[in-house]
């Protein structure tokens, strides 16, 4: 499995990791500062990298991913060599992300806004069709997520196709909101597997920082860890994280043990991780 990203195909046969680049309306930081923080990402083992506005409720205002995000994704894009990715809704802020050096949109509403399919058609660059959060589970955790996801995604999907986007270019991340019920959570990552009948790149955030903060997993990261190894053992491509040096280093740990890698490749992989550091 592959993407094509600038000009080029990247292989998926091994997990990504992408960085999330959080900006927060009220936050006082130079685009520098979040260029600094997207190499840091990189050196640590990311080979994406997500900007998105995190708000406190709601969602993101236009004018303010406009103004905010496009300035950053155009620095991160000349300064890194990371594969940038603009995380929105809007059509307006998809073009202007692209034009300023984004090659990959996340879309939390998965192209549902008034012009979304057609822009996205006509930039031609990769999207990601996350699940919608607005789709509630009971709180006790009694009905099985897969169903609904499958069946949301398969029309998200049939719309892109429907509206001259290849298939080549999409991607789905079947995440559930930070409110869905811990059992439902643990339903869906037990039966990732079925998505593998889509045979698209599949995404998945752990700990999820944008749009909403997943405060359970951001306080146990050793539990979001372990999700992430059982999400990437049952065909997730891609892990979205912030914290990208501690789950690099448990991806690169896992791979290494599973491909029953010498004692000293494994050395090796888990010190590599900790050059900059030492650096430091």
């Amino acid at each position: 499995m592959k993407l094509h990203l600038k000009g080029e195909d990247l292989e998926l046969y091994s997990p990504r990791i992408m960085g999330a680049l959080v900006v927060h309306p009220g936050e006082i930081g130079s685009v520098e500062d979040f260029v600094r923080k997207a190499k840091e990402m990189q050196e640590d083992g990311a080979d994406f990298i997500e900007i998105g506005l995190q708000v406190e409720e709601g969602i993101p205002e236009e004018a303010d991913e406009l103004t905010k995000l496009v300035p950053i994704v155009k620095a991160v894009a000349q300064n890194t060599s990371l594969y940038v990715a603009i995380t929105t809704k809007y059509p307006s802020v998809m073009k202007s992300a692209v034009g300023a050096g984004a090659c990959l949109i996340i879309d939390p509403d998965a192209l549902k806004a008034k012009g979304a399919l057609e822009t996205v058609a006509m930039l031609k660059v990769p999207v990601c069709l996350v699940f919608d959060h607005n789709i509630d589970f009971d709180t006790e955790g009694s009905l099985d997520p897969m169903g609904d996801i499958s069946a949301y995604l398969y029309e998200r999907i049939d719309a892109c196709l429907n509206a001259g986007i290849d298939r080549r270019n999409l991607l789905i991340d079947p995440s559930l909101s930070q409110s869905a019920p811990i059992e439902s959570k643990l339903k869906l990552i037990g039966r990732l597997e079925t998505l593998k009948s889509f045979a698209l790149p599949m995404t998945m955030a752990m700990p999820r920082s944008i749009p909403h903060a997943d405060n359970y997993l951001n306080e146990h990261f050793s539990a979001a860890v372990a999700a992430c190894l059982f999400c990437v053992n049952s065909g997730v491509n891609i892990i979205r994280t912030e914290r990208v040096a501690e789950m690099a280093l448990a991806l690169d740990t896992w791979q290494a043990v599973n491909k029953s890698a010498r004692p000293f490749k494994l050395t090796k992989a888990i010190a590599s991780r900790f050059k900059r550091k030492h650096a430091n």
